[in-house]
Order: structure tokens, then C-alpha cells, then sequence
């Protein structure tokens, strides 16, 4: 048996992450955090009690599965590193900074780190590593990510993963031709520049399409995310897969074997 802590009890993810979690017999969920203040600290979520002290409930569970912001996640990492407890870390927005932060935990527990946790998400990533050598040359490339209203960070850890791709596949630095939206008069693109436009609004879950634009025709390629059970799934995989791993930082490549 699997225990599992989930992080943002309340939140959209959190509850996901439990109704998923629920359909399968070997694994249990065995914490709920949240923030300090909210209304559900001290009450129950089907029989386990909500606490908003990660320090009471750290030897209640084997793997936390945290959808939190980056801030939290990085506090619950000092907690979970000294108890020897796994992480599977779906928050995204972390600055460089703060991704070192991470990379260093990793050495010293087993840490899944991904910026989507959608099984579909990451079949796309493994196609644009294969699509983009070919077209690199003579197509141009842009990312459209659409959210809903409420999504703090831009551009999406989805796309910003999407163009680390593409630049690593273009053997073009990141820093010097990615840009985030265009605007004023001079804005005729170099080939290499790679353009990431972020959509906010509505209840939009989760949308990116990547566009290689040819003088000819053009290629989009495109995930849409249905329901936010989808990485819910793939974080209860992960959950499953980093369980009694050793110390090490690990991908969604590594759950799905791509």
C-alpha cells in the first residue's frame, strides 16, 4: 500500500488528485494539507483530517503530490527532505533560482518534477523533439497557450517546456529567441525567434498548439486538456512510479518510459 499526502486539499487539483487516487486499491490517501486559514483546517475529507501543519502529518504518508505555488512547495521540501519522504512536484512558475533549489533536494530524496503531468502533454513533448529537427530550417515556430482567468504564472510551465524543446532541438540558446508577445511596428521575425503568447480567460483548463508555419502549409500540433483528471492520473502515476526509488530528480519521461 502506497500512502499518499496531497497538498491544496481544497484546491481543484488537490480534489482531483484524491478522486483519482481513490479507484485504485493500492494506494491511500493518508494526509491533507492546506493553507493556514482556510475553512476545511481541522475538518475531515473522507475520514482523514485537514491540517494546515505539514510538520504533524510528514510520517503519515510515503509520497506528496504537491499542486501548490512555488513558495509552499519550496517550505514543504525543507520539511520532507530531513524525513526522508518522496515528491512529486506539479507547481510550476519556480524561477532559476528556485529550480536550483529543487535540483539540489533531488540529490538527497526521490523527486518526479515535471511542469505538466497529462499523459497526452508528454506524448507531445517526445513528437516536437522529433518534429522539430525536420521543419527547423524552413518553418517558422510559435506557441499559443490559453488558461483560464485565475492561472497566476505566465507563460504556462507547459509552454516554457514546449520552447526549451524546440530551442534545445533548434541548437539555438533559449535566453536570446524566445520572446513572450509581440507589439510596435518592427516586428518582422527572424527564423530563429520563437514567439510564446499567452490567452487567459474563462474556464479554459489547458490548451497549447504549437504552429510551424511554412511558406506553403503549415503543421500545428495540439493538446487540449478535457479534465483536469487527466493530471490528476498522471501525478498518482508518478505518485506509483517514484515510491521506493532512490534519491534522484525524475521526469514523466522516466514514469511513461519515453
Amino acid at each position: 500500500m502506497i500512502r499518499i499526502g496531497i497538498s491544496g486539499a481544497a484546491g481543484r487539483m488537490g480534489r482531483a488528485v484524491a478522486s483519482v487516487a481513490a479507484r485504485f486499491n493500492d494506494i491511500k490517501v493518508t494526509a491533507f494539507v492546506e493553507r493556514k486559514g482556510h475553512e476545511l483546517v481541522n475538518t475531515k475529507i473522507n475520514g482523514v483530517t485537514v491540517t494546515d501543519d505539514l510538520n504533524k502529518v510528514v510520517n503519515d504518508f510515503d509520497v506528496y503530490v504537491d499542486f501548490s505555488a512555488p513558495q509552499a512547495s519550496l517550505e514543504a521540501i525543507k520539511i520532507l527532505l530531513p524525513a526522508g519522504r518522496a515528491l512529486v512536484l506539479a507547481t510550476t512558475g519556480f524561477t532559476k533560482e528556485e529550480t536550483a533549489i529543487i535540483d539540489a533536494a533531488s540529490k538527497k530524496m526521490p523527486l518526479v518534477f515535471s511542469s505538466n503531468y497529462s499523459v497526452g502533454i508528454n506524448v507531445m513533448w517526445k513528437i516536437l523533439e522529433q518534429v522539430t529537427p525536420i521543419l527547423r530550417d524552413d518553418y517558422d515556430i510559435d506557441i499559443v497557450e490559453s488558461h483560464h482567468r485565475h492561472k497566476k504564472d505566465s507563460p504556462s510551465g507547459t509552454a516554457v517546456t514546449c520552447a526549451e524543446i524546440i530551442m534545445r532541438e533548434k541548437g539555438l540558446p533559449y535566453d536570446e529567441n524566445v520572446i513572450y508577445g509581440r507589439s510596435g511596428r518592427d516586428n518582422e521575425r527572424p527564423r530563429g525567434q520563437l514567439g510564446v503568447l499567452a490567452v487567459r480567460g474563462g474556464g479554459v483548463m489547458g490548451e497549447h498548439t504549437v504552429i510551424y508555419a511554412g511558406d506553403d502549409d503549415k503543421l500545428e500540433i495540439k493538446h487540449t486538456i478535457i479534465s483536469r483528471d487527466t493530471l490528476a492520473a498522471g501525478a498518482v502515476r508518478a505518485a506509483k512510479y517514484v515510491h521506493g526509488k532512490k534519491a534522484g530528480l525524475y521526469s514523466m519521461k522516466d514514469v511513461l518510459g519515453l
